[in-house]
């Protein structure tokens, strides 16, 4: 019971948050500074100004499964940041090692190019199932980094040790590499490999800070009020259990 009012006070709070960002007068919402994410703007422009291509990569995880939460956030950033990209003379190509989220990844690339009424230059190829095993995964996006003429890669999903490939790729190509994963033993590899690591709930943060849609910052915003709020009924709990209020 006590999971399910955290859930549903967490829904509360993202509807409050959302109707207060939504009036009339409100004030933009002060988010923490995000080096990775800040530099986005500038790989998204290189790529453009260069003609090549931007890397766009889901990671080697599933839907349907752990891993979900984590494909979902990059294909947000990926609906985010193709919109800008989308008028390079080379489109974005997105890698996953999922069937569908390669399919997702289609389809909101799809939609990208009909919001801007260029379907014809929709091409269903630019996304792909780069391996279907995270180290088959890792090796494919290596070599397709050097011969598709990236011009920045950024990787948010879920992704194992391979992640060290691809940045070590990014490195030899002298690009740009923004990455974040869901999986800590991945997280702490990318914290010193990649040139703009994210970290923690960092990965989940991209819809806010690209595209600053009200939705987005609501639920920032209810996750830092849920976090104040465990963390006092943690507090609270061993003050309880120490003084022997809680059996």
């Amino acid at each position: 019971m006590l999971e399910l009012g955290f859930v549903f006070l967490f829904a509360i709070l993202i509807g409050v948050f959302t109707a207060l960002g939504r009036r009339r007068g409100a004030r933009p919402a002060a988010l923490r500074p995000v080096e990775a994410l800040q530099s986005l703007p500038d790989t998204v422009g290189q790529a453009v100004e260069t003609g090549r291509r931007l890397h766009i990569s889901l990671g080697s995880g599933t839907i349907g499964d752990m891993d979900t939460a984590a494909a979902l956030a990059g294909l947000t950033v990926l609906d985010q940041i193709s919109a800008v990209a989308a008028v390079s003379d080379k489109p974005p190509v997105v890698t996953t090692a999922d069937g569908t989220a390669m399919f997702l990844a289609q389809d909101t690339l799809r939609n990208v190019y009909e919001r801007q009424n260029a379907s014809q230059r929709y091409d269903p190829t630019s996304a792909r199932v780069a391996g279907l095993s995270p180290m088959s995964f890792g090796a494919a996006v290596t070599t397709m980094i050097k011969d598709e003429s990236v011009a920045g890669t950024v990787l948010v999903g879920s992704v194992g040790p391979e992640a060290v490939l691809i940045t070590e790729a990014g490195s030899r190509a002298n690009i740009n590499t923004v990455a974040g994963s869901s999986d800590p033993s991945a997280q702490a590899l990318l914290f010193a490999a990649a040139d703009n690591p994210l970290v923690g709930e960092d990965l989940f943060a991209g819809g806010a800070y690209i595209g600053r849609l009200p939705a987005h910052i609501a639920s920032l915003r209810a996750q830092d009020v849920m976090r104040i709020l465990i963390g006092l009924a943690i507090v609270v709990g061993v003050i309880a259990k120490t003084f022997g209020f809680l059996p």
